[in-house]
């Protein structure tokens, strides 16, 4: 811990891609693009709104740091992928992450669910009905991330670029980890980004049945082996119970998330109460039970919060940047509006891979780049 800041594996990266930022910036060689500008604005109006509320919320001044790391990694990341090359290896890396990641969630997942014991790279997943099934203890696989949501749509990445990508061997290996991954995250929200992104993937590349039926596979082997260990299905007891039941505990959570988030924003609506105030509310049960520093997933309120109005117009015109540029590389855009939906949920404004995904963004969609790229050595239309 640093400055009351805990400094975990993504800030450590951060921090040296803040490093290697300055020293681009020292000799020039940092070449600023339109999704640098959007971004800027908005880690500058995250930074403004914090200081206007220091007086306040002093603890902001910690947590707007992960902004500007954030913005370091964007950066790192968009210098690293302005080659073909360079964008090739970069995809390719996040792949077998991704993969490797998929591999150690689920492994997990089956011994914990099997031996009913909360191993390393696992979390406990709570009963969603008034009468959940199955009646023994549920593990959803983490890996190295705080918690399945945000594993689920980390894996949301390098899962639509396989889908793109897929043409060997390796990449059917990589593809069917990273789907056990997102099955074994156990998160509704991820299930129906992937969900888009195999529709969109299906519109847009036309892909030969055998890739469709082998996808299907990897899905349905996937949902065969966690209804095996768990002993229950998944798309029971966590989509169709809570429907039948007509209750919901995760959606009522977040409701009651929401007015308090919503309540507290509209005593300060313009500039919001700075990063991370969100931690100083706290929610009232009609038994008395008071929950302390509560946590907001939902990217839009969470923004809302601690930037007020002017963070949202910041984040909504860096999502319009985003959008516009990303027409240009179609199976980026798809991951991106995957993320989007994702975070409505669980954001991961506080980690450092979204801003990873908007430099490899704002790379594949480089005018300079494309223009410089061999026509011989050009991708087929679409691919990142």
């Amino acid at each position: 811990m640093v400055g009351g800041l805990t400094l975990t594996g993504d800030r450590l990266l951060g921090l040296l891609a803040l490093a290697v930022l300055i020293g681009l910036g020292v000799r020039r060689r940092l070449r600023w693009m339109p999704l640098h500008s959007a971004l800027a604005l908005f880690v500058g109006v995250q930074l403004l709104t914090t200081l206007a509320n220091a007086g306040s919320w002093p603890q902001g001044l910690k947590f707007v740091t992960i902004y500007v790391l954030g913005f370091a990694a964007f950066c790192c990341a968009a210098e690293s992928a302005r080659t073909p090359a360079g964008r090739q290896s970069f995809v390719i890396g996040w792949i077998v992450v991704g993969a490797g990641l998929g591999m150690i969630a689920t492994l997990s997942a089956v011994w914990a669910n099997l031996s009913q014991h909360l191993v390393w790279g696992t979390a406990i997943v709570p009963p969603l009905s008034l009468d959940p099934m199955p009646p023994r203890v549920v593990f959803a696989g983490v890996a190295t991330f705080p918690e399945q949501n945000l594993l689920s749509s980390f894996l949301l990445v390098p899962f639509g670029l396989g889908l793109w990508l897929w043409h060997s061997r390796w990449m059917t290996a990589a593809l069917a980890a990273v789907v056990f991954g997102l099955v074994f995250g156990f998160t509704r929200a991820a299930w129906l980004s992937m969900a888009g992104i195999v529709a969109l993937w299906c519109w847009m590349e036309r892909p030969p049945w055998r890739r469709v039926a082998a996808l299907g596979a990897m899905l349905s082997l996937a949902l065969l082996v966690q209804a095996a260990v768990v002993g229950a299905s998944p798309l029971e007891f966590r989509i169709l119970d809570p429907i039948k039941a007509g209750h919901d505990r995760n959606v009522s959570g977040r409701v009651e998330l929401n007015k308090v988030t919503i309540d507290s924003w509209l005593t300060r609506p313009v500039v919001g109460h700075g990063a991370g105030s969100l931690n100083r509310l706290s929610i009232v049960r009609p038994s008395g039970k008071r929950i302390e520093k509560i946590w907001n997933g939902n990217l839009v309120l969470f923004v809302l919060h601690d930037s007020g109005l002017i963070g949202l117009g910041a984040l909504l015109w860096l999502s319009v940047v985003a959008w516009r540029r990303g027409t240009r590389v179609l199976p980026l855009l798809a991951i991106g509006a995957g993320l989007f939906f994702a975070y409505q949920f669980t954001h991961g404004l506080w980690l450092m891979y979204p801003y990873v995904y908007l430099g490899l963004l704002a790379a594949a969609t480089d005018d300079a780049s494309e223009a410089s790229r061999p026509r011989a050595s050009r991708p087929r239309p679409g691919a990142p």
